[in-house]
């Protein structure tokens, strides 16, 4: 089950009607935002979307209510309406979420996507480390308990933590009540053998994804179980510390000796592997809002990864204000079809902020859009993205050797595009077809030339159609 619409009016960022329309297939979606452009009103629309159908009564947690989020600035009821399919062949199921609309997110297949606390932001990750700052350790156990394992369930018993959790809780039998106290200290035996299993199933997975980070460090989660003090009618040991080895040596207090990069991939690592040991569910999201500020472009490579290789079946919703990662992440997911990228930036008007909603597009198709339109010069600098980016993309795909150059920005479309055309066979012939090699070069003299379109002004219609013509071809070649 996907995500194949989201429209959202009047909630939070969002004055009016925004529409993004995912594909009958339901596609990942890449979104880049400049700072109050609306990019995380979309994640939270999403994120509370899909709790406002639990149980007001659970626990903790509490189904948000529309009228909190609602569009300040607007009067006009607003809502969030998403749109579901099985398959592109299957029909749509929409689902609304509003003030006036109640009950429809209180739908199995909504609640049940709910309980896998599939959201993570960067503020979510200061509760692994930034928190305890002023601590010698980190103690992970309301986070794990409360949240991210909360709704983990014991299969046998059918019984989530959280209900464990919750059985435990005050109000206290009084001193004198022993049968009653027995009770008790039973279910809390009970429960530290269930966060224990949790624990086990966990501990491999989180070693597993921040061992993709490529660091040498080892994680252990302690937990020796909680007690039930009778004297001070209390639960005590509530405990889970997180240790750290870095270099096979122990660090008491790693959150003040690693640096950011290192506690933020362990924090990914933790939340992404908590998801993993998630009840299943039909309808499986992923919503990562700005949560790789924290890593250097190095270190944030590998989460594309982690994305691919544990969270396939996921749909998977990435935001960032970072435009040159957004680029990386365009390039890097532009093959196959399973991802659609759009951009958010903001206006004012002269009472309120309005997002500007922009769906991002293929450079051979803005290419084609501003001849079209005549604007030439535009076409032009489009057509030499799009061979540029497909160059690149297939040098790092194949491993070929390029031209050392000390500064990266240093390096030209022919650094590329020389081996790839040198290309050959086992019988020494070139892998690439002469006739789009020959297209290409011809092009190259001046459309596909990066200097040309400062020195010159007559770019004529008929070379930008051969153009486009040409990288279409090279990108058909090289997939």
């Amino acid at each position: 089950m996907r995500i194949t619409d989201i429209e959202i009016k009047n909630f939070r960022a969002f004055p009016k009607t925004y529409k993004i329309n995912l594909s009958k297939s339901g596609k990942n979606l890449l979104v880049y935002g400049e700072n109050g452009s609306g990019k995380s009103s979309l994640y939270l629309a999403l994120k509370y979307f899909l709790e406002s159908g639990v149980d007001e009564n659970n626990g903790d947690n509490k189904s948000p209510a529309f009228e909190n989020y609602q569009n300040i600035f607007i009067q006009d009821p607003g809502h969030i309406k998403l749109s579901l399919r099985a398959d592109r062949w299957s029909k749509k199921d929409t689902y609304e979420w509003s003030q006036r609309v109640t009950g429809e997110t209180n739908d199995e297949l909504i609640t049940e996507a709910s309980k896998s606390n599939g959201f993570l932001d960067y503020k979510s990750l200061l509760e692994t480390h930034y928190l305890h700052r002023e601590s010698e350790s980190v103690n992970l156990f309301n986070l794990l308990v409360k949240t991210l394992l909360a709704n983990t369930v014991n299969p046998l018993r059918d019984r989530t933590l959280a209900e464990d959790w919750n059985d435990i809780q005050p109000p206290f039998p009084r001193r004198s009540a022993r049968n009653q106290i027995e009770n008790l200290e039973g279910r809390v035996v009970n429960f530290n053998r269930e966060l224990a299993n949790r624990l086990t199933d966990l501990r491999p997975k989180v070693s597993e994804i921040l061992n993709k980070f490529g660091y040498d460090v080892l994680l252990d989660l302690n937990f020796q179980g909680i007690t039930y003090n009778r004297d001070k009618k209390t639960l005590d040991n509530q405990e889970i510390l997180l240790k750290v080895e870095f270099f096979d040596a122990e660090l008491p207090s790693h959150h003040i000796f690693l640096n950011e990069a290192k506690l933020s991939a362990i924090a990914i690592a933790i939340y992404l592997s908590s998801i993993l040991i998630q009840p299943d569910s039909t309808l499986k999201i992923l919503a990562l809002d700005d949560v790789l500020i924290g890593l250097d472009m190095s270190n944030r490579l590998p989460v594309l990864d982690i994305l691919d290789e544990y969270f396939s079946d996921h749909q998977i919703f990435l935001t960032t204000y970072d435009k040159v990662w957004y680029e990386i992440v365009k390039q890097r997911t532009s093959r196959g079809g399973k991802w659609k990228a759009v951009e958010f930036y903001f206006s004012q008007t002269d009472a309120y902020e309005v997002p500007i909603y922009v769906e991002d597009k293929a450079y051979l198709e803005k290419a084609r859009e501003h001849l079209d339109t005549n604007d030439y010069k535009a076409c032009a600098i489009y057509v030499r993205t799009a061979f540029e980016a497909a160059i690149k993309q297939y040098c790092e795909k194949k491993d070929l050797a390029i031209k050392y150059r000390e500064n990266p920005r240093d390096l030209k479309s022919e650094d590329f595009w020389g081996p790839i055309k040198m290309e050959t066979d086992e019988a020494g012939l070139p892998l690439l077809d002469l006739r789009i090699i020959d297209a290409i070069e011809r092009v190259r003299k001046f459309i596909l030339n990066e200097l040309s379109h400062a020195t010159f002004a007559n770019i004529y219609r008929k070379e930008l159609e051969d153009a486009i013509e040409a990288v279409e071809a090279l990108e058909t070649a090289l997939v």
